[in-house]
């Protein structure tokens, strides 16, 4: 007895249609927004504050993201223990992110703990007790932190392409700094930050779950409402500089037997009017596994487990860059092959219709899997809130994107993409890979990456 299986066929890409966000403004400039959704009875809370790992102060990177670690260890007159308590008792889970551009605090919990839950949010932004115990404490495990990808030749590749893309703006270091600054920090560095970093003017309350607006207008009002806060506006963050960086870069690793390599370049903000155009146009390059570059370096040519491209965008600026692993004899090949695809993008007529048919599929088959909790529709909120979108950003997406062609693709490449600018990143044995690399026409320079 045989038994015909036949695959359902592929129906058209849902369009996302947004929910209606409330929103709600306290006395003291605090934003509260709320989405309702029912089914779950469990509710997300964040705490978006406008200022992120840029916000560092140049001597002190990675401040912005030990103030944040901070804030939830102890707060509202709870230590680190009775803290963790506290979450436990209402069944939350308490999380802390630093972003480029700002610091997010998230709380999750049963809705009927709602209000308790606020509490204890409003302890963290405005009660953070900042004992020198904890100070003490998560800077060890973040020196530690910092020694165990000290010898991880992927983050030592992703901290070397930040510093020769972004060089000395805001943007060119990562979360946790380096052990040196740490090691200068004090525990008042960390209270006179938050002091003048962290307010109502500066925050927006993001609410989604099941419970509803005069609930979470009540809550938000008994819990912030008398927040009063010394913090200043974020500074302006410029515009990085693009330049033309057509060094190869290269840490050395003696006798490594792979290449960790970053291939990248300024990029666009996030309210770019290309944004639709530059993610297919990712797509097909290097966002998927049928993409070009892995086609190409994993199923060609064998060198890779894979390769991936993305643009990471930011407020004011951004970065594309192309991130693989190779076996050290093919570092060279990748390296000239990854450059090679990047500059086939720019020219006309060379994006073909089943790809890019792909492409889109990749992007708006599975595009409202993004809505479907609570927890995702803050995120979302997160994103308006940091990019300042326009509220229909996201029901806009699918249409935005199917309407695309390849010439829209094509246009969009040889504004955003420059292989001919891109810097090159090398984890690898330089005394091996030398006289390869030369060959591609490019100085080729030691470095040290800092941790």
């Amino acid at each position: 007895m045989s038994t015909r299986f036949t695959m359902p066929p592929v129906g058209a890409a849902s369009s996302v249609v947004f929910p209606t966000i409330h929103r709600h403004a306290l006395g003291n400039g605090m934003r509260a927004w709320f989405i309702p959704h029912a089914g779950v009875p469990a509710v997300t809370i964040s705490m978006v504050m406008d200022g992120g790992v840029a916000a560092d102060p140049p001597q002190r990177p990675g401040l912005v993201s030990l103030v944040s670690s901070l804030v939830t260890e102890g707060a509202g007159g709870r230590d680190a223990i009775a803290m963790a308590d506290a979450v436990a008792r209402i069944g939350g889970h308490l999380a802390v992110e630093s972003g480029a551009d700002v610091s997010t605090v998230t709380m999750t919990t049963l809705a009927e703990h709602f209000e308790a839950g606020l509490r204890l949010m409003a302890d963290v932004v405005q009660r953070p007790m900042f004992l020198e115990p904890d100070f003490q404490r998560t800077r060890d495990l973040r020196r530690s932190r910092l020694i165990q990808s000290s010898n991880s030749p992927a983050a030592i590749a992703d901290r070397a392409i930040l510093g020769a893309v972004f060089g000395d703006h805001p943007y060119g270091h990562g979360a946790f700094g380096t052990t040196r600054s740490l090691e200068a920090m004090s525990v008042d560095d960390l209270r006179d930050h938050w002091a003048h970093a962290w307010g109502p003017a500066r925050a927006t309350l993001l609410v989604s779950g099941d419970v509803n607006a005069t609930r979470v207008e009540a809550a938000a009002e008994d819990s912030f409402g008398a927040w009063a806060s010394e913090a200043r506006p974020p500074a302006r963050l410029l515009v990085p500089e693009v330049g033309a960086e057509r060094r190869i870069l290269v840490v050395q690793r003696p006798g490594a037997p792979q290449s960790e390599l970053r291939v990248g370049h300024h990029g666009p903000p996030r309210r770019t009017p290309d944004y639709h155009a530059l993610l297919t146009l990712n797509a097909l390059l290097g966002g998927q596994f049928t993409s070009r570059l892995n086609r190409n370096l994993r199923e060609t040519r064998a060198i890779t487990y894979g390769v991936r491209s993305g643009f990471e965008m930011r407020r004011v600026g951004g970065l594309f860059s192309c991130d693989t692993s190779v076996q050290a004899d093919a570092t060279a090949d990748a390296v000239s092959e990854i450059l090679r695809e990047c500059a086939a993008v720019l020219a006309d007529g060379q994006i073909q219709a089943d790809e890019l048919a792909s492409a889109k599929a990749s992007l708006t088959r599975g595009y409202v899997r993004h809505f479907e909790t609570a927890a995702h529709l803050v995120r979302a909120m997160a994103t308006l809130v940091t990019h300042d979108l326009d509220p229909d950003a996201f029901d806009r997406f699918v249409s935005a994107v199917e309407s695309l062609d390849a010439s829209d693709l094509t246009r969009a490449a040889q504004g955003a993409i420059r292989p001919d600018e891109a810097a090159v990143i090398v984890v690898g044995d330089i005394d091996r890979l030398g006289p390869s690399l030369q060959s591609l026409g490019r100085t080729v320079a030691p470095i040290q990456v800092e941790f």
